[in-house]
């Protein structure tokens, strides 16, 4: 099959990743509401459950058009595995930096506080929530996202526009789609810093070792959420 330009498949991939998940994450969310079910449960569903079908589906539609699986980088050697490790260990440092830039703009504090509160009930009433939090957050959604936003659209847009470009733009895009679906720009600061290390991190040494970074950071960080909401 011919190869399409990369910038349309690009854009057509974090258009349809984007309209999936705000209506996965917004429209089931009310409708488990209207009907009686925990929207929170819901939510973590999409997380655990929804994510690997809308990477499925964006992977299927690029495959479509005429993408090799083997442009994605998913190449498992336990060095690539061993440098995710160690740029996980990077990322929390960078994380503790930016999360107080984060404070200062948008106030992270008061809002992390905030969910907080409102986890205890909700993990103290279901104790099945924090358990799929931790999988669907922590594991599959990095996963999915990877995927498709680093194995997919980086590699498209460093194809067109070269390295700097196209990890700068995706990590912008990364942030931006955080932002649309969250209703919230609290963590851009965070969001923006974490898209270029998994960028940098996937192009020097492919998208399983940057699944690897977004997996522990991800895992950590909601371990730490559950641990505080539950203490």
């Amino acid at each position: 099959m011919e190869r399409s330009n990369p910038v349309p498949v690009a854009a057509v991939v974090v258009t349809g990743w984007i309209v999936l998940e705000v209506a996965l994450r917004r429209g089931l969310g009310r409708g488990a509401a209207t009907a009686g079910f925990d929207p929170l449960l819901v939510d973590y569903l999409v997380l655990a459950v929804g994510f690997p079908l809308i990477a499925g589906v964006l992977t299927w539609y690029a495959l479509e058009q005429g993408r090799n699986r083997e442009t994605w980088g998913w190449d498992w050697a336990p060095r690539n595995l061993g440098l995710g490790v160690l740029a996980a260990v990077f990322g929390f440092v960078l994380i503790a930096g930016t999360s107080q830039v984060d404070a200062m703009l948008f106030g992270l504090d008061e809002a992390g506080a905030a969910v907080s509160d409102g986890l205890t009930a909700a993990f103290e009433a279901n104790p099945a929530l924090p358990i799929l939090f931790l999988v669907g957050n922590g594991v599959l959604a990095p996963i999915a996202e990877e995927q498709v936003w680093r194995g997919i659209v980086q590699t498209e847009l460093v194809d067109e526009w070269g390295v700097a470009a196209g990890i700068g733009v995706t990590a912008v895009l990364f942030a931006l789609k955080h932002v649309v679906v969250d209703l919230s720009v609290v963590r851009l600061t965070t969001l923006l810093t974490l898209g270029l290390l998994f960028g940098v991190v996937r192009h020097r040494w492919g998208t399983a070792s940057s699944t690897v970074t977004h997996v522990l950071l991800n895992t950590v960080s909601s371990a730490s959420l559950v641990a505080v909401a539950l203490s």
